[in-house]
């Protein structure tokens, strides 16, 4: 299950159901218009009947982290990319406050250069078929799906211990590039469990999905297969 963040669908994994599909029972999970983690993770929970394969990408990872702590008879694997398990951070709440404003007056389209360009790397803007289908995604989304969005962020529960305390197959991921959710933040949380593969994408910002297409569906495979009979 592939577990979307911020203003994605399953459009940010594409060529991970296009390369995982052939092998694998793939769903992809988006979350507009939820406000609250937890019933974010209920609600992937719902759709679970046995252990699973979880992959969450930023707010998405966020979700799986939530899902392990409710439901961990149900995680067979977690994979965590471009994400984070810190608290809310000084002035975060402002500044995601601010982007909220500056939406309800300019629209959608404010997102593109103001949130959009600054998370990707940048020599990447200027690839159509990586850069094309993020913009297009996240015109597509509301402003209240936004809102109920970072309204989920700004309660999110503490996931500290939670982290620490996986014992399945723990693969992390993180664009050597990513100024949003940096390496040395993975480095980190490394740390903080050892149990974890930590996994650096080349020339690539915080939308792996899209940037390091490649990079991450063959290291997520090598990652699965080398973990089958844990």
């Amino acid at each position: 299950m592939f577990l979307s963040g911020l203003l994605c669908d399953s459009t940010v994994w594409q060529k991970q159901i296009e390369y995982f599909t052939p092998d694998y029972n793939v769903e992809t999970f988006e979350f507009s218009h939820f406000s609250n983690i937890q019933d974010m993770a209920k609600k992937v929970i719902s759709d679970l009947n046995e252990p699973t394969i979880i992959v969450g990408h930023s707010m998405g990872a966020r979700v799986a982290l939530e899902v392990f702590r409710l439901a961990p008879q149900l995680v067979s694997k977690i994979a965590l990319i471009d994400f984070g398990i810190h608290s809310i951070k000084p002035g975060e709440a402002e500044k995601r406050f601010e982007l909220i404003k500056a939406v309800r007056v300019y629209g959608m389209q404010y997102l593109i250069p103001h949130w959009l360009e600054p998370m990707v790397y940048s020599p990447n803007i200027s690839q159509m078929d990586i850069f094309s289908p993020m913009e297009k995604m996240v015109l597509g989304q509301s402003i209240e799906s936004f809102e109920a969005q970072i309204n989920a962020l700004l309660t999110r529960p503490d996931v500290v211990d939670v982290f620490k305390s996986i014992h399945i197959p723990l693969y992390l991921g993180v664009g050597r590039q990513d100024q949003w959710s940096t390496l040395v933040q993975h480095e980190a949380m490394l740390e903080l469990n050892p149990n974890a593969q930590l996994n650096i994408y080349e020339n690539c910002g915080h939308m792996s999905p899209l940037e390091a297409t490649e990079q991450i569906n063959i290291s997520l495979e090598k990652w699965i297969k080398s973990n089958e009979h844990a």
